[in-house]
């Protein structure tokens, strides 16, 4: 079974400015009636947004579960979208895919330094050019490397509407990640 889940991150919050973006996305949240302040469920000990009134403008799901909500997640985080889809890093300098197993390597390498450091760049066998891991893209959007997102479990697709409004809220670029645990 698992758990279903999308993630709308913030490609270009800096770990200074996560958690003041992250705040301004819940006041925004709880200001348009879209959510509550909650007690409920929570995933990674992260602030926990439960449905409000205008829950409706999150999903088309008429119903609300108890385990229904957003949750903020801030901090250097790996945010991970369908590992069954498959996903080949794409070189944001030349467009080209890099798929062979050396490159594989060179992608697990820098994906744990940048998970313990922050920082971390790859070289692209196409262009040439290293590139900081985080403005690499990803074929079917299965990873993004950043500082926030916000995430909602076990619930229908996003609204686009949704979507779009927490990216002019936080006036950054967004990738939405979707996957199963």
């Amino acid at each position: 079974m698992g758990s279903h889940y999308q993630t709308i991150v913030d490609l270009d919050a800096t770990p200074e400015e996560a958690e003041a973006l992250g705040a301004r996305v819940a006041a925004w949240l709880v200001e348009e009636g879209i959510a509550v302040a909650g007690e409920g469920f929570s995933h990674h000990d992260q602030s926990v947004l439960t449905p409000g009134p205008r829950w409706s403008c999150v999903t088309d799901e008429r119903r609300r579960l108890s385990t229904d909500g957003l949750a903020i997640v801030t901090g250097r985080t790996v945010f991970f979208g369908s590992m069954s889809t498959g996903g080949s890093p794409v070189c944001p300098r030349c467009a080209e895919v890099a798929s062979g197993e050396g490159e594989r390597s060179s992608f697990s390498e820098a994906m744990d330094t940048w998970y313990a450091t922050g920082e971390a760049a790859v070289r692209c066998p196409a262009c040439r050019r290293t590139v900081s891991l985080p403005a690499w893209e990803w074929e079917n959007d299965c990873f993004a490397f950043a500082y926030l997102g916000v995430e909602h479990w076990n619930g229908p697709p996003l609204r686009p509407e949704f979507v779009s409004g927490v990216a002019r809220v936080l006036g950054h670029r967004t990738r939405l990640l979707v996957g199963k645990t």
